[in-house]
């Protein structure tokens, strides 16, 4: 076929070159719907290269939906791919945002705006490096086992590293008190499941995990703000609610909060405890960003050793967020519970990648990316709190690490008037009230230190201070 032109100077392989060629041939139109393919022997005979290669390159074609396989006829082309249509970026911001409007925002960037709300870490610092050693090791030992179902707790040799990292934290557990999950939003999803009904009452960080809050709005859960302070939660608030509506649970972030990042001390961890065995709700502790904390800090979960505590932790902040891997830690009893739970969900564990974590974690390579992270992010931390600071801006607290910071400006009353003149200027600033569970007005919004110099937001920021 005249219209294929194979280099073996370029990078891709020579089937990806075929692949890509045709791809490009049938979305202009070159190749029409229906057209009858050149056979693979005579194509390979025009471009010189092997039947194999070809063969899979229409192979690839058609799992892509460009090419039909006919038995006895041949390949035929199936139907172009029409590129979808470039939306005007004002749009998006005509809409009403709410709390699945911010996980929008923070899996998908289709406008192509900066974000620097969202979580995400831009791609140069993540380290592919270690991805692609730990992806490896999990290939060269694929065996039998690896294409059956997995263990519904989870695979038992990462379950007993969770052991041992657990520990270190003063969290003592046996193997049937951790059961892995895809990532931590499954962990807190059975976890509502297994212990709430609708129409329960349950305390949350006032402002707090956006997701969490839609999740509990789905099963008809109301959630009682209790507002988070420099050092945890408002105490003194907290047992007011408890006494008025005695709730069932609490959620909460002990270290390292979203978004205020942060941290709570360890006398108010004591008294958080106390309270939840007096008025007899459960705490779950969300731990997601320990690795991103060098420093001990102690948990609530190692003060009560997972009697009232369900600990929540996982691996897609600091290794890889397409890894899904979270966990929960709990009494034998409760992980019983949530495992029949997750097999009746989810039938059972991603075992592939359960060991991809397990490897990364065991090969020495997640220590020093992990403490290469937090230098990092340590460095953009005291550089955005140098550069806001003299615009005026003011910090919640100085968060212990992390990449969050909750920030106000004296000149706004609302964070939602920023984020809207973010908008116009092609920047996605999320207003703070996306944070707060009944979507609260709120001066206050959160910034990802990893896009905090962002020359772009910075020249934002001085047009409007």
């Amino acid at each position: 076929m005249a219209l294929i032109h194979l280099s073996a100077s370029v990078r891709m392989s020579l089937v990806e070159q075929i692949v890509e060629q045709l791809r490009k041939l049938i979305d202009k139109g070159t190749l029409r719907s229906g057209t009858k393919m050149t056979s693979i022997r005579l194509f390979a005979q025009q471009q010189a290269v092997s039947v194999h290669t070809v063969a899979e390159a229409y192979e690839r074609l058609v799992a892509l939906g460009y090419f039909e396989s006919r038995p006895r006829s041949g390949f035929f082309i199936k139907r172009a791919h029409t590129a979808e249509q470039k939306r005007d970026p004002t749009q998006s911001f005509a809409k009403a945002f709410d709390h699945l409007w911010q996980l929008r925002s923070h899996l998908i960037n289709a406008d192509g705006l900066l974000n620097v709300t969202s979580g995400k870490l831009p791609t140069d610092w993540m380290d592919a490096d270690m991805v692609r050693a730990s992806l490896k090791s999990v290939a060269a030992k694929i065996d039998s086992a690896m294409l059956q179902y997995g263990d519904p707790h989870g695979y038992l040799p990462l379950r007993s590293l969770l052991q041992t990292r657990l520990s270190d934290l003063g969290i003592h557990t046996q193997s049937d008190q951790i059961l892995l999950t895809g990532g931590a939003s499954q962990a807190m999803d059975l976890i509502i499941r297994y212990l709430l009904r609708t129409g329960d009452k349950v305390l949350v960080d006032d402002p707090g995990y956006f997701n969490l809050f839609s999740n509990l709005q789905m099963q008809g859960i109301e959630p009682l703000p209790v507002r988070r302070n420099h050092d945890g939660p408002d105490l003194d608030m907290l047992e007011n609610l408890a006494q008025l509506h005695r709730p069932r649970m609490m959620f909460t972030q002990s270290i390292l909060q979203t978004p205020t990042g942060s941290t709570i001390s360890a006398g108010n961890a004591y008294r958080l405890l106390r309270l939840a065995e007096q008025y007899d709700f459960r705490i779950v502790e969300n731990d997601v960003y320990a690795d991103m904390l060098g420093e001990p800090v102690p948990r609530i979960a190692a003060l009560d050793q997972l009697s009232r505590v369900l600990y929540v932790g996982s691996f897609s902040k600091t290794l890889s967020v397409s890894a899904r891997v979270g966990y929960v830690a709990a009494a034998a009893a409760d992980i019983r519970d949530l495992a029949n739970m997750k097999m009746i969900t989810s039938i059972t564990s991603a075992q592939l990648a359960e060991k991809f974590v397990f490897h990364a974690l065991t090969e020495g390579l997640y220590r020093r990316s992990v403490e290469r992270l937090r230098l990092r992010l340590a460095a953009s931390m005291a550089e955005t709190e140098k550069a806001l600071r003299p615009l005026g801006f003011q910090f919640f607290c100085r968060p212990l690490g992390g990449k969050f910071v909750w920030l106000r400006h004296p000149n706004f009353e609302s964070s939602s008037d920023i984020w809207k003149l973010a908008g116009d200027a092609g920047i996605v600033i999320a207003p703070g009230k996306v944070f707060r569970s009944s979507m609260q007005d709120t001066p206050w919004f959160r910034l990802n230190v990893s896009y905090g110099t962002e020359p772009a937001l910075l020249k934002f920021l001085r047009t409007i201070c």
